[in-house]
């Protein structure tokens, strides 16, 4: 098979597209305005009833959390890109990044000192564990105390 140079430019070409659209990153925003900042507030949150909604302003899109029976919402902190809520059983953490809700479990006889919220992280102190959520990857870790 004969290879002129302008088919050999043609696929270097669309190799370089390819591969500029792969390492563009996947949050990034431009604005009408030629603004490559997403919005400073990407997520709203509403609480009705038995029923969190979140609105991700970052995918256009809500997504709705049911709290089971008897279970009541103690704290509530929220920032640009992440809330997290506090029950009386468990701990539950929403990111605008994964669209996703990410719950915890309080353990039996476990009470929480503080709770806090900043950008796409949470963070809370209870009588038992140190615990974080990464809003990005949308993971909670603990450690005991």
């Amino acid at each position: 098979m004969v290879r002129t140079a302008s088919s050999i430019f043609i696929r270097l070409v669309g190799c370089l597209v390819a591969l500029a659209l792969v390492t563009l990153p996947v949050a990034a925003q431009v604005s009408p305005f030629g603004d490559p900042e997403p919005p400073a507030r990407l997520l709203y949150v509403v609480i009705e009833n038995d029923k969190i909604i979140a609105s991700n302003i970052l995918f256009s899109r809500t997504d709705e959390f049911d709290l089971s029976a008897q279970e009541s919402i103690a704290e509530r902190r929220e920032d640009n890109a992440v809330v997290v809520v506090a029950t009386n059983r468990r701990l539950i953490a929403y990111s605008v990044y994964t669209a996703s809700w990410f719950t915890e479990r309080l353990k039996a006889g476990e009470t929480l000192e503080t709770l806090e919220a900043e950008d796409f992280s949470a963070f809370a102190v209870t009588s038992r564990r140190i615990l974080n959520f990464n809003g990005r990857i949308g993971y909670w870790s603990s450690t005991r105390r």
